[in-house]
């Protein structure tokens, strides 16, 4: 890997699990860090953890849902405020949803899923790839789980 020293990058759902495990990778090697997620105890705490971990980290953090385009917006700007640019994109705000077959999942959970899965990954590009653009840098990682691959596709019985 490279050294991130210099480096300032955005990380969403940040508070635990992959978006957490990117955040101490990246502040292990010197990256000034914008930590976003809608749990504020938990990006709390996990903005605890990484300053324990590595006291010279550079973080700020940022209560924002990703699937709120004004509080995408918000994440975005607060990064640049703070550190002048974004070179990197850690696209990884997302949940589950839950497991049931398309006629009896229920809509608003679906909605939901959709909102912060799909419309979170358009807001976050939307807003952080003209910034790249203006800096003629940048890198954009969009993640997505294992559920990702057939959720929706559960047998029912006919």
């Amino acid at each position: 890997m490279s050294n991130l020293e210099s480096k300032s990058i955005l990380i969403t759902g940040a508070a635990m699990g992959l978006g957490l495990a990117a955040a101490k990778v990246c502040a292990g090697q010197g990256a000034k860090l914008t930590l976003a997620d809608y749990n504020e105890q938990a990006l709390e705490d996990a903005r605890q953890d990484l300053m324990n971990q590595f006291p010279q980290a550079n973080i700020i953090t940022v209560v924002a849902d990703a699937s709120k385009e004004d509080e995408v917006k918000k994440y975005v700007d607060e990064a640049v405020k703070a550190f002048g640019r974004i070179d990197g994109f850690y696209n990884n705000a997302g949940i589950e949803g839950k497991q049931a077959s398309l006629t009896e999942y229920d809509i608003a959970i679906f909605k939901r899923v959709i909102d912060i899965n799909l419309m979170g990954v358009f807001y976050g590009m939307r807003y952080v790839i003209p910034v790249m653009q203006a800096q003629k840098y940048g890198r954009i990682v969009n993640v997505a789980s294992e559920g990702a691959s057939g959720a929706c596709l559960t047998k029912h019985p006919m």
